[in-house]
C-alpha cells in the first residue's frame, strides 16, 4: 500500500520520465568496506508488465504490438504505462514514427507522455484521425 501511495505522490509532482518504475523498501543500504553504497549488493528489480487488459480493437492490438517490439517485452496490456515498463524518450520517438508511417497522423512526442497507455494513446490517435477526416 505504501508503494502505491508513494507512486501516486510522485506522479502528481514529477514529470513522467522521472517517476521510478519500481520501489523497493530496504532495512538498510548495503555498504562496502569503505562505507559507500554497494551497488552490486542491491537487490535486482524487474518490472513485469501486468498484461493489464487485452486489446479491444485493431488499433489497440497494433499499438500493443509496437510497444512489445520497442520495449522488447513479451506481454503488454492496454492499461500498462509505457514509462512504468521502462520506456524512454528515444523509444517514444520510435513509437511516434511508427504511428506516422502506419496511420498518416502526426502525434507529437509530448502526447505519449500525456497518454502513456495503449488505451489512451489509441484514443488520441483516433481523435487525430477523425480530425483529419480519416476513418480510424
Amino acid at each position: 500500500m505504501l508503494d502505491t501511495e508513494l507512486m501516486t505522490y510522485l506522479r502528481e509532482r514529477l514529470p513522467a520520465y522521472m517517476v521510478p518504475s519500481a520501489i523497493v523498501v530496504l532495512d538498510a543500504l548495503p555498504r562496502t568496506p569503505n562505507d559507500k553504497v554497494d551497488l552490486n549488493a542491491l537487490p535486482a528489480v524487474t518490472v513485469q508488465p501486468g498484461m493489464d487488459g487485452e486489446p479491444r480493437d485493431d488499433l489497440e492490438r497494433e499499438l500493443a504490438d509496437v510497444w512489445r517490439q520497442v520495449l522488447e517485452l513479451d506481454d503488454v496490456g492496454i492499461h500498462d504505462d509505457f514509462f512504468d515498463l521502462d520506456g524512454n524518450s528515444l523509444q517514444v520517438i520510435r513509437l511516434v514514427s511508427h504511428i506516422q508511417r502506419s496511420h498518416g497522423v502526426g502525434i507529437p512526442a509530448e502526447d505519449v507522455f500525456e497518454h502513456s497507455t495503449v488505451a489512451t494513446l489509441a484514443a488520441r490517435v483516433r481523435a487525430e484521425m477523425a480530425a483529419n477526416g480519416e476513418r480510424p
